[in-house]
């Protein structure tokens, strides 16, 4: 199992699931999105889950001529992400 996969699967809680899922390459997320999703859901991380889906989705969007995804799936993807960050980042209360 690749490292970055075995952190999220012994990852200990959320916010710890979060950081790790920021940190992983598309590329790797491609390959097993489906392992990726399985470990989210065991544990109940539905964000990790949704977040998941929609990288994957922007990661396989057609883009326009400019090479850019539409818009708002890339504004969609990028509100998720930064507050998927402040949640791993956010000290436990």
């Amino acid at each position: 199992m690749l490292p970055i996969l075995r952190q999220l699967h012994d990852a200990d809680g959320d916010r710890a699931r979060a950081d790790t899922l920021l940190r992983m390459p598309d590329s790797v997320m491609l390959k097993y999105h489906q392992v990726i999703d399985a470990a989210c859901r065991r544990v109940g991380f539905e964000a990790g889950s949704n977040f998941l889906a929609l990288r994957v989705s922007l990661a396989l969007a057609v883009r326009d001529g400019a090479g850019l995804p539409p818009p708002d799936l890339a504004a969609s993807a990028e509100l998720f992400r930064v507050g998927l960050a402040e949640f791993a980042t956010r000290a436990a209360t």
